[in-house]
């Protein structure tokens, strides 16, 4: 079922109760009041019977006409009754309907009582003249008051129906004019392909409601989208440039050394290039693997103690560049658990050596300051470097897979190293930011929090 019909339903269903409501209570009210009525009319007819037949020598003669005047306006299949203190039948004979010796002694005891017996209203009042006291029973049917009140129910069954139809259908066009924006933009995200992600929605800037909010969502992930898209494409122009360089070298040396003869040395030199190229082509490959990896959600995690891999990134480095000077505090807290997180050994000294070693390759043998601490936020590293820095344009860019920074062409490497730390970062749910200053150093920011 369509929203569209399944809002107009629960608004019919709701409005339906609501009206059901409304129309029982003003039944019941109407009733009431007509039953109430109807007493009051037997009431005044049960007190013109006892003037009429008992109060003669008591009224004044302007009285004692009027009452003769009352009482021939009989009501419909009028019964009465009068009896004696003894609760004998007086004046008038009992006919078909005889009451019952415990009803008359109720209305000596209330004085006046009203009561239903069938479709019969029945009202009593205990009238004390100076022949003494009687009791005085009057019963009749209200034809017209029940005749009025079932056309008001089918008035108001025959309107509610209506009501229904017309709420049913009023409900379907107000659904249709608030699903309007929904459908605008569906029909929007329809024509939206790989190729046309950078369509957004429109979004009224100066009034914005739930529509918008959806649509800012929307956008947001389109963005993001366009971005992820973006960056794979650069990535599979960069990573075809990269594999396909060596390849191309490696052919090309085989091809020349076999066009003719030549000595041992030219020979030894085309292995020794092809041996070279091989090996660029091999670290590409793995390091294209690792990017795959970190892609991946790594579920064998295990206890890590951060300072004690820092220190092991550290001595590495100090091993393979003796002549470098790395400076590390380690800011020794009382609790030596606090440096403890949940992680992938083997990730996060790729992550510390990459960025590490970007600070030994671009520090121009000047020391290099490295540092952990925590906090509320979880664990701190911080490697800074004195290096030739990086230009702001291209602080944003370092992390995609294959760029390299202008300043940095005259250096060897191809660009995986930090788009690599990146991913790794995220699988472990940290952050990494960058400062740096062109020709005075870079600052890397690694966050790791901890649960």
């Amino acid at each position: 079922m369509k929203i569209r019909n399944r809002l107009s339903l629960q608004f019919t269903f709701m409005f339906a109760v609501l009206l059901l409501f409304v129309l029982t209570g003003i039944y019941f009210f109407v009733e009431h009041n007509w039953v109430k009525n109807f007493y009051t009319k037997l009431n005044s007819r049960a007190v013109t019977i006892s003037q009429f037949y008992l109060a003669e020598d008591n009224l004044s003669k302007e009285k004692f006409e009027r009452v003769l005047k009352k009482f021939p306006q009989s009501l419909a299949d009028e019964r009465i009754s009068i009896y004696d203190a003894n609760f004998k039948s007086r004046f008038i004979p009992e006919d078909s309907i005889h009451w019952d010796v415990n009803i008359l002694k109720s209305v000596v005891a209330s004085k006046e009582i009203y009561f239903r017996q069938g479709d019969r209203q029945v009202t009593g009042i205990y009238y004390v003249d100076n022949s003494g006291p009687f009791i005085i029973m009057v019963s009749a049917v209200d034809y017209q008051g029940a005749h009025d009140m079932h056309e008001l129910a089918l008035i108001m069954l025959f309107f509610f129906l209506i009501s229904l139809i017309i709420t049913f259908f009023t409900g379907k066009v107000f659904s249709r004019l608030a699903l309007a924006p929904i459908l605008g933009i569906t029909n929007k995200l329809k024509i939206i392909r790989s190729s046309s992600l950078d369509h957004r929605l429109s979004v009224n800037e100066t009034q914005i409601d739930e529509i918008d909010t959806l649509s800012i969502g929307i956008n947001n992930l389109l963005e993001h989208l366009e971005q992820s898209f973006d960056s794979q494409e650069a990535f599979i122009a960069n990573a075809s440039h990269e594999l396909r360089t060596p390849i191309t070298t490696i052919l090309g040396e085989a091809e020349i050394s076999l066009m003719s003869d030549r000595d041992i040395k030219d020979y030894k030199q085309t292995l020794f290039n092809i041996i070279k190229e091989t090996e660029r082509l091999n670290f590409i490959i793995n390091s294209l693997m690792d990017l795959v990896q970190t892609n991946i959600s790594n579920n064998d995690f295990q206890d890590i103690s951060m300072d004690e891999l820092l220190w092991e990134v550290v001595d590495e480095m100090c091993n393979k560049h003796p002549d470098r000077v790395i400076e590390v505090n380690y800011n020794h807290p009382d609790d030596h658990s606090v440096y403890t997180l949940q992680g992938n050994r083997q990730l996060l000294f790729i992550a510390i050596n990459n960025i590490l070693k970007n600070a030994v390759k671009f520090s121009d043998n000047k020391p290099i300051n490295c540092e952990i601490f925590d906090d509320t936020k979880g664990i701190h590293i911080l490697i800074k470097d004195q290096g030739i820095g990086i230009p702001s344009a291209d602080v944003n860019k370092i992390f995609q897979p294959f760029f390299r920074s202008s300043t940095a062409l005259s250096f060897a490497g191809y660009g995986i190293g930090l788009s690599l730390t990146q991913n790794i970062m995220r699988l472990h749910n940290g952050t990494i930011m960058v400062k740096s200053e062109p020709g005075k150093g870079t600052e890397f920011h690694l966050i790791f929090p901890v649960y």
